[in-house]
């Protein structure tokens, strides 16, 4: 059944719920884990001087239904609801398209952002290039379809040096080979001296082995933070560090000013009034 997104009840999100574990989808937050999770962010929003004004409607929120006509993605009640929902029906979507399928992770460094700075990514920008480099993608691409979104993490380099990092994962049905993926969505611009090479790689493609866990991977509920470990050989691998209350707070009132599904990413699909279905790129 393909639920609506202004469906807020307790029922359908058990059943979102339901059907993406019988997905096999990794780390579905329990409506207990959210719980502790809504409680450690009003928290942390009380206890650091934030103006009780910007989030007091989350005071309300259980997880039983909605008590707000305009929700915000900081309720994690409400932005798991959403987003589960629009994993859920685009994991459909994908499943009735016989097409190669793939994962693919976009890091621009032109979107990074120091501590302190967060609000000043533009989600919009990031996702508005990487829909450019779609309309300038081959004939087959018109039909692809697309689902995924925005994830923020919160990096250490090898120097010690912490910045925000954003990360566009997108499970792609497409007919075309892991080369020709990447150069389709590898950003125009140059990267910036410091961050060539080893560090990251713009684009990384791999084929989809479980397809609702792809999709859900794009939104994961909570902020990462990797910091970069360099080996003897030069290499540098990724090891997690505990992320200052500060870039938390931070992170909250980044998700405060914008809607439940802010963070997604469609293409080749469109959210309507009886849900994810398809549609094809001009």
């Amino acid at each position: 059944m393909m639920r609506n997104f202004q469906d807020h009840s307790e029922k359908g999100s058990i059943a979102d719920a339901k059907v993406l574990r019988r997905f096999k989808v990794q780390k579905l937050a329990t409506p207990e884990e959210l719980s502790r999770l809504h409680v450690r962010r009003l928290a942390r929003l009380a206890n650091n001087g934030v103006d009780e004004t910007l989030w007091q409607h989350l005071k309300q929120c259980d997880g039983l239904g909605c008590w707000n006509t305009s929700c915000s993605a900081a309720c994690v009640f409400g932005e798991r609801r959403e987003i589960n929902r629009l994993n859920r029906q685009a994991a459909i979507v994908h499943r009735s398209d016989q097409r190669p399928k793939y994962f693919a992770t976009i890091i621009d460094p032109h979107y990074f952002r120091p501590p302190g700075e967060l609000s000043g990514f533009s989600i919009n920008g990031f996702f508005q290039g990487i829909r450019r480099r779609l309309r300038g993608a081959p004939d087959q691409w018109k039909s692809a379809r697309i689902a995924g979104g925005v994830h923020i993490a919160y990096d250490r380099d090898e120097d010690g040096l912490e910045f925000w990092s954003p990360h566009a994962h997108l499970t792609i049905s497409v007919e075309a080979t892991k080369k020709e993926v990447r150069q389709v969505l590898m950003p125009r611009r140059v990267p910036p001296p410091e961050l060539v090479g080893a560090k990251f790689a713009p684009v990384t493609v791999k084929a989809v082995t479980n397809l609702a866990n792809a999709i859900a991977y794009a939104t994961k509920v909570e902020v990462d933070a990797r910091g970069a470990v360099v080996d003897g050989r030069g290499n540098v691998d990724r090891k997690w560090f505990s992320i200052p209350v500060a870039a938390r707070v931070e992170h909250d009132l980044w998700l405060l000013n914008m809607k439940p599904r802010d963070r997604t990413f469609l293409s080749g699909m469109k959210v309507g009034r009886g849900g994810v279905s398809t549609r094809n790129r001009g």
